[in-house]
């Protein structure tokens, strides 16, 4: 019998390799919700399978433990927050009003997202392969914002991409106090006060304060 014919080695081989992509991506799905609802380090691997519809041992042949979850699932939602960089980057025009606008899509992004974001930290702070990863991370982000420095303030690609880092780490910890932990801020108000320190580092001539 030929591996193509209905029902050949083919044919079995197409369905488990099929299926195995169902387990895992329904464990990552499982795993997502289990750490929206109780966060990284109550989440179980137990309740990820049963969630899943699987077992324990079955979740060990698709993912080595949690944190392997965890940074497949915080990839996937970084990627709008790079996409968001991107707009950035691509904007010719950088005055006040524009680098608000944009970073008021970046309080979105950080609402929209905010359970899994809460969970991404606090597996970053039990996970030290995690942590060095968020570092690199960040430090990406930091290359991307670093052509945009003026001149003036980054005459060297390392005094560029170290003022890149502060205005991204700025960035970072503002939405993640007011956004993810609550310290009250007033929207507009944020926006614009922080897009004037960023119009500062990487606003287009002319200087328009608008």
């Amino acid at each position: 019998m030929k591996d193509d014919a209905a029902g050949g080695p083919s044919d079995r081989g197409t369905i488990r390799s099929r299926y195995k992509a169902q387990t895992r991506r329904a464990l990552a799905e499982a795993a997502v919700a289990e750490f929206e609802e109780r966060g990284y380090v109550q989440a179980k691997i137990e309740d990820i399978a049963r969630r899943a519809g699987t077992s324990r041992a079955t979740f060990y042949v698709h993912y080595s433990g949690k944190a392997e979850v965890m940074e497949n699932m915080w990839d996937l939602v970084r990627r709008e927050l790079v996409v968001l960089y991107r707009k950035l980057v691509a904007t010719e025009t950088r005055d006040v009003r524009a680098l608000a606008d944009w970073l008021s899509d970046t309080y979105d992004f950080y609402t929209v997202n905010r359970q899994r974001l809460l969970a991404v930290h606090e597996a970053i702070a039990v996970e030290a392969d995690l942590a060095e990863a968020y570092s690199e991370r960040l430090a990406n982000l930091a290359d991307m914002v670093a052509p945009l420095v003026r001149p003036e303030f980054g005459d060297t690609p390392e005094l560029a991409r170290t003022r890149a880092a502060m205005l991204t780490i700025q960035h970072e910890r503002v939405c993640f106090l007011w956004l993810l932990r609550g310290v009250p801020f007033e929207r507009d108000e944020a926006a614009q006060t922080l897009a004037e320190l960023w119009f500062e580092q990487i606003g287009t001539e002319p200087w328009v304060r608008t």
